[in-house]
């Protein structure tokens, strides 16, 4: 309540807001309403000024305060008056979009945050609500720390993003090596058998055959991890660019809310990559002089001597599991989160750990 004494000579200020409501409620008993909320030829919900009379301007901000959308005139002489220099003006919203900025239980704007809750309350909460006694900052200052975690996300996301890439590169280079360690091999094979033709011809077909077939499944074991790295890659990258549209956002309730979900979403993926190593193969000269000098005993020998060159190219892949590049440990001042990655090596004996954003555990100081 205003307590200030009037004297005989004090200026009275007309309240142009309530009169501007008066009038506009007058007006329209008249003309009817002519419609509150329209839609641009975009699709984009306009939400007229709730000050103009006749013909309504579009709103370019909404005062939660006052819970009224303004046009740009009425917000030069809303922000004008000292009074209202604090209230809290965002987008233009409809009702609905104000409703859920309310508290449930006092009606109150929620303009707080409640760091032992990890929820959204309004000042009452803190004062005399289910709230009273708890850590309670404005929703400016969970905005301005949940910034720090949302950069490192970004900067994760990125090195994340990087390592799909470089895997995929290592994983085009092991197919190559992998087709002239086939192309090698074929050679050498055809040149040694071009010698004793007559007795081998039947058994380098079926070498031949055998190698065909474990290059065929080997590259399609290659072909099949390019495929799950793509598709991983593609989804770090899509994270990535809703992070990007994210940051755009400057309303903390948006931004809060929407950040939670992509946090959830991207904690339920797996950014683990494999690679797969293939080593360098070739004949072994040793192997190549022997068969020469045994050509008459290489018909009986060849299937034995041969099925250790055969076992060498079935294990010249080698896949190699790279964990992604989290850092162990994340703490922020006045954060309630410590942000911990766990490795699940114990877990996963013999094989090599995996990482994912499934590993993130929160404990609260």
């Amino acid at each position: 309540m205003c307590k200030v004494q009037l004297g005989p000579f004090l200026e009275l200020h007309k309240n142009f807001q309530l009169c501007s409501i008066v009038e506009k409620f007058q007006t329209a008993s008249s003309k009817g309403k002519q419609g509150k909320e329209k839609a641009s030829p975009q699709g984009k919900e306009i939400i007229p000024c709730d000050f103009c009379l006749e013909q309504p301007h579009t709103a370019v901000k909404t005062c939660l305060t006052c819970e009224a959308s303004l046009c740009q005139a009425h917000l030069s002489k809303h922000n004008a008056k000292a009074a209202q220099k604090d209230h809290v003006l965002v987008e233009p919203s409809n009702n609905s979009s104000l409703q859920e900025r309310k508290c449930g239980e006092h009606g109150k704007l929620l303009e707080c945050y409640c760091e032992d809750d990890l929820i959204f309350v309004c000042v009452m909460c803190s004062i005399a609500g289910s709230h009273k006694g708890h850590r309670i900052i404005t929703l400016k200052a969970e905005y301005d720390k949940e910034l720090v975690v949302f950069s490192d996300t970004m900067e994760l996301m990125q090195k994340n993003k990087s390592a799909m890439n470089k895997t995929l590169g290592e994983l085009q280079k092991s197919e190559n090596q992998l087709q002239l360690n086939k192309k090698t091999l074929d050679a050498q094979l055809s040149n040694l058998f071009k010698e004793i033709k007559a007795e081998v011809d039947q058994k380098e077909k079926q070498i031949l055959a055998d190698i065909q077939s474990s290059a065929k499944k080997q590259l399609s074991d290659i072909a099949t991890l390019k495929k799950e790295t793509e598709k991983k890659r593609d989804e770090a990258a899509k994270d990535l660019q809703d992070l990007q549209m994210l940051r755009a956002q400057t309303d903390p309730f948006q931004f809060l809310r929407e950040f939670k979900l992509a946090q959830d979403r991207i904690n339920n993926q797996d950014f683990s990559t494999d690679s797969m190593e293939v080593l360098a193969l070739q004949l072994d000269q040793a192997t190549i002089a022997a068969a020469r000098s045994w050509t008459q005993q290489y018909i009986s020998n060849l299937d034995s001597l041969m099925q250790a060159v055969h076992s060498q190219f079935i294990n010249q892949t080698r896949r190699n599991r790279a964990a992604p590049d989290f850092r162990d440990h994340f703490h922020y001042q006045g954060n309630p989160y410590h942000i911990f990655f766990k490795q699940q090596q114990q877990q996963q004996q013999p094989q090599p750990p995996m990482f994912s954003f499934g590993n993130l555990h929160f404990s609260r100081k």
